[in-house]
């Protein structure tokens, strides 16, 4: 399996009046040729900060340091502007959480991809009308012409995300991070934007680093995920071992906070108390006063990136050999056992 992004010790720090701002500390993460890597946290947890220090998009006052921060084996911290300019957009695209703010206002739809085809795709004249409305059109638009003609506040949310994959794929990409693209449509759209998004996948051989605060979202998309807390992955896994057999407190409670239409609740699981203060130095285990299973240690010293398989890794305690017994909550052991017994039922051949 090739591996196209990886990062390794990524800090990023903000300078502000009340101390310097720590809103990455540590991140290890890579990103395989062909897969979806889903990035999920609280807002505030360092998931966009991540992949902009990836494109070089930060402020200019950000601290920025990593042991690895890679494309394609090519060391991104050591370009050039000019270099990562070429890389941006090109190679690595990134679609927005608000189209609206993302696409300039003054300007009609058709005269916005068609800057992004001349700039990238260098067609000009006629042949450039023909590729806006085909651009259009290879997102589910209907009516090409008409659309180009609009301006960004006549179309709909979930137009203006399609006008904004449109422009992002314009130069065919190995790499698109979606950032929260589906944070701000109702259900029925977010549906309709993620099988847009897989259908652009396959198509176009895509790999996919997709944003969300929302594990429901990501559940029919993500190859991996990656739970993001307090700017540190604390769990990382493919879609069915963070789905079905997590290992983290914090990702326990993410799960549970998920609408589902079969359970008996009335009422959704919240997380008690908030994320630390990212301008403190963290002492131990961030997520510890949140935890209800914390240990002593949890609150003296940050845990270990812990093995689970080789695909799944944890940051807890509560997986040390040293560790008191514990029982995750109820109804991770229930999705745990229906998975177990979904497995056993499904026919063998040969």
């Amino acid at each position: 399996m090739t591996t196209i992004i990886e990062i390794k010790n990524l800090q990023v720090t903000f300078p502000d009046d009340g101390g310097p701002v720590h809103a990455v500390r540590g991140v290890d993460l890579t990103l395989n040729q062909g897969e979806t890597l889903a990035l999920v946290g609280e807002s505030g947890s360092g998931k966009s900060v991540t992949t902009h220090a990836l494109l070089n998009i930060l402020p200019k006052d950000a601290q920025v340091s990593a042991d690895k921060l890679q494309f394609n084996g090519q060391d991104l911290l050591g370009l050039s502007q000019r270099d990562i300019n070429q890389i941006r957009g090109s190679k690595i695209s990134l679609i927005f959480q608000d189209p609206l703010s993302a696409l300039n206002p003054t300007m009609r739809i058709g005269k916005q991809i068609g800057e992004a085809l001349r700039f990238h795709a260098h067609v000009r004249g006629t042949a450039l009308k023909q590729a806006v409305h085909a651009e259009i059109e290879a997102v589910g638009l209907p009516d090409p012409q008409l659309i180009a003609r609009k301006y960004p506040h006549e179309l709909s949310g979930g137009q203006r995300q399609r006008v904004m994959i449109a422009i992002a794929l314009i130069a065919h990409p190995q790499v698109l991070i979606a950032d929260e693209p589906t944070t701000a449509l109702d259900v029925t759209l977010q549906a309709k934007i993620i099988a847009l998004i897989k259908a652009q996948k396959q198509q176009r051989d895509l790999s996919i680093i997709f944003i969300t605060h929302d594990l429901g979202v990501v559940a029919n998309i993500a190859d991996r995920v990656a739970i993001m807390y307090a700017g540190q992955i604390v769990e990382v896994g493919t879609a069915e071992e963070i789905f079905y057999n997590p290992q983290h407190p914090y990702t326990w409670g993410l799960l549970d906070s998920v609408p589902d239409p079969d359970s008996q609740r009335e009422t959704l699981f919240t997380l008690p108390g908030n994320p630390p203060d990212p301008h403190e130095e963290l002492v131990g285990d961030a997520f510890a006063p949140r935890n209800p299973y914390a240990l002593a240690i949890d609150f003296q010293e940050e845990p270990p990136l812990t093995q689970v398989s080789t695909t799944h890794f944890v940051r807890s305690w509560l997986l040390d050999p040293q560790a008191p017994a514990y029982e995750p909550p109820a109804s991770i052991r229930e999705r745990w056992a229906i998975y177990q017994q979904d497995q056993r039922e499904v026919p063998t051949h040969g």
